[in-house]
């Protein structure tokens, strides 16, 4: 179940402790689509489940100035950008522009595999 993304939902997140993955999209956006359809299968739901991660849609359909500023300051010009914030990391970690199922799940393993 996707959360709605905002600042303060991904700080309060990682003030719990909490890893925060941000999938920023637009119904527009083809590239987004496909995405949907090949990243997140089972498995991959399964270590989102197992590292207890927030995960929070940012829906830039209609051109949200905020939604727009955050992808800004991930260096990034417009949707696709997937994000996950892990606490205690100040880095953001981004992925690439287009998902695989085998992509996500050697991300998510890479940088969360030591927690829980």
């Amino acid at each position: 179940a996707w959360g709605t993304w905002s600042p303060e939902a991904v700080t309060s997140a990682l003030d719990e402790g909490r890893p925060v993955y941000v999938d920023f999209t637009a119904a527009w956006c083809v590239t987004c689509q496909v995405n949907k359809k090949t990243a997140y299968p089972s498995k991959v739901q399964a270590l989102f489940r197992k590292h207890e991660v927030l995960l929070l849609k940012a829906d830039n359909t209609n051109r949200d100035p905020a939604i727009s500023a955050a992808i800004r300051e991930l260096g990034r010009a417009a949707v696709p950008v997937n994000v996950l914030y892990v606490p205690g990391d100040e880095i953001p970690h981004l992925t690439t522009e287009l998902l695989t199922a085998g992509y996500m799940a050697n991300f998510l393993e890479d940088r969360l595999g030591g927690r829980k």
